[in-house]
Order: C-alpha cells, then structure tokens, then sequence
C-alpha cells in the first residue's frame, strides 16, 4: 500500500512538473480556472466583496477546505509582501494572544514572550494539558521523546512562567530543525501508538486538490511539497510562532510564509508545520495579481485555506458542511482585518 501511494504522488508530482501553467489569459480568467469562482466582479471586489466558497469534500478523511477571493487598493507586490509578515493579534476578535517573527537561524530569545500565565480558559486549558502530560501519555501534538522532556522539565518548573519555559525550549528545537531542512525536518506527532507526519498530511490534501497544486507549482516545489527536495529558494521565509484560541483551546503553533514572484503576479504559502493540538497542520495559499478597475488600480487576491484535524475523520455530510462554514467565517473576518490595516495604513 506504501508503496502504491508513493507512485501515485510521483505520478501526480510529474504531471504538476510537466503542466505548470503557462498562459496569456488575465487575472480573471485565471482565477476562474483553477479556482471554485465562476464569477468574479472585480467592481464588487473593489467595492469591498469578499467572494466564499467551500471546498469539495476530500477523499482524505483529515482534510477540509475553503476558498476566498477579495481585492485591495494596493499594487499586487506591496499585497504580496505584507501578506507575508502580517501580523493578526492586535485584532482581537481573531483570538491571537501573541503573535512573533523569528530570527534566520532562530534563537532561544525568540520565545521570551511566550507566557502561559494569562487567567484566559484557552491559555489554562493548554497550561493544565501540559502539566497533565507525562513521559507515557499527553493529549499536545509532540513526539515520545518531546513528551518525555516537557514532562520532566514541567515537573521542575510547575510554575506558568517554568513551563513557558519548558514551551519555548521545545519551539526554538522544531523551529531551528524546520529552518535548517525544511519539510524534511519536520518530525512526526506520536500519539495512541500512531505517527502522524504533518509533511505527509499537508502533501496529501494538496495532491487532492490537482488544479490548485498545478496553478501553485513553482510555489510547492519551492517548499518541498511536491518533488523530492525542496528547490533552491526565491528568496527567505518569513518565520514566526503563535499562541491563538483555537475552539476555546489554547494552541501554540510556528510557521513560514514563502513568497515567490511569478511573472506579473505572486504566490504565498503559509505553512503551519507545527501545532501544539486541535489540529495537524495548515496552509493558506494566495495568488496576487495586479488589477484595474475604471481609474482604479489595485491587487486581485485569491486565497485557499487547507486543514488537516483527527475530528475531521469523524464527521460526515451536514456535520463536516457545517464545519467548513465556520471555517469560511473566520476567514472572511480575517480578511477584513487585514483589508482594515491596509487602509489605515494609506
């Protein structure tokens, strides 16, 4: 069965690789290609639409999807590039408590804000997970010998701002791994007996989605997600780790965003390659495009929101719809935040 698997994506890597998209067709037509949005009124979008759509159920069991497109009054590089280092905490109805870039090669320093001690039930419920853990069982995502080592370092330090501590040990690790290799430096989550990889899972719903990984391929072979090695890279990821709400559950989570100019539009990727729990992995795809409309210019955005969540396995038809819609919500409001800074920026 491994073996089967393993041709099926080389199959499908090869077919990205041999198809990547070559056009002359408009942003627009483009769009509507590769995307759920069979109509897209850029004079609405201007306006301040924000078109939604779900995504088609996965074969994947752990996968859901959704698909946004919206447009700003910003050229599509300067979209681009503050996409990219977007900072969403000091909004507060998105539920980020902290949000931080790290240095390339990142350091233990990083992580000195990281502060477990907030008498917020998320920020607690993920304090008492911690010191719930111990080196033969632990409901966070980590590996046996992470369990291990937060366990006993939890035992020392019992206190919120020791076991912060323990935290941002464990971080500033996977962080300098994922950095050094990528990918291929992610370890697997070892959970009940099982391995989850987050790399195999973030692979699997891309592959799934074959008109997206297509119109993204210069992007994910950049990364590492499709072909065996990562290719040299355009330019430097953004890092950054997080502490959020995630379903009334304290989370913490590091990520890179990649940025890639591809002829006249780019391409981004915020990968989540680590997440403390509720969930496996993410990755937000974007493709910005330069846009006028009538004496107006400005940035086309089209944005695909990818999550891989054990829960997932479990729900079906109207359970896992009514899952998505609450996915698009917040998405929807995250994007109108991001369009509000940009504007109170100008």
């Amino acid at each position: 069965m491994r073996r089967l698997v393993c041709l099926l994506i080389a199959g499908l890597c090869w077919m990205f690789f041999a198809c990547e998209p070559t056009r002359a067709e408009g942003p627009v037509e483009t769009v509507k290609g590769f995307s759920d949005f069979s109509q897209i009124d850029l004079n609405r979008l201007m306006g301040g639409d924000v078109l939604v759509a779900r995504g088609s159920l996965m074969s994947f069991p752990n996968g859901i999807s959704g698909q946004t497109c919206f447009a700003v009054a910003l050229s599509a590089e300067q979209t681009a590039r503050r996409l990219q280092i977007w900072d969403p905490a000091p909004h507060g109805e998105l539920k980020v408590y902290t949000f931080r870039s790290l240095h390339t090669p990142c350091e233990l320093t990083d992580f000195r804000q990281l502060d477990l001690s907030s008498s917020q039930y998320p920020v607690r419920w993920l304090l008492d997970k911690t010191l719930a853990s111990t080196s033969a069982k632990s409901d966070l995502n980590l590996m046996r010998d992470e369990v291990g080592a937060l366990a006993a370092c939890a035992r020392k330090h019992s206190d919120p701002q020791g076991v912060s501590g323990c935290w941002a040990n464990l971080l500033f690790d996977r962080a300098s791994k994922f950095q050094q290799l990528g990918l291929a430096g992610v370890p697997p989550y070892e959970t009940d007996g099982e391995r989850v990889s987050p790399a195999v899972q973030l692979r699997t719903m891309l592959l799934e989605e074959a008109q997206v990984a297509s119109e993204f391929s210069p992007l994910l072979k950049e990364i590492g997600v499709l072909g065996n090695q990562a290719a040299p890279r355009s330019s430097a990821p953004f890092y950054y780790w997080t502490l959020f709400d995630a379903d009334h559950h304290g989370t913490l989570s590091l990520g890179a965003v990649y940025l890639l100019p591809v002829n006249d539009h780019y391409q981004l990727a915020d990968v989540g390659y680590y997440v403390s729990g509720d969930y496996y992995t993410s990755v937000t795809l974007y493709e910005v495009w330069p846009i006028r409309v009538g004496e107006k210019s400005g940035a086309l955005v089209w944005r695909g929101d990818y999550f891989a969540a054990p829960i997932l396995a479990f729900t079906k038809g109207t359970e896992r719809l009514a899952y998505g819609a609450l996915m698009l919500q917040d998405i929807k409001k995250e994007i109108r935040c991001f369009q509000d800074d940009l504007k109170a920026q100008r």
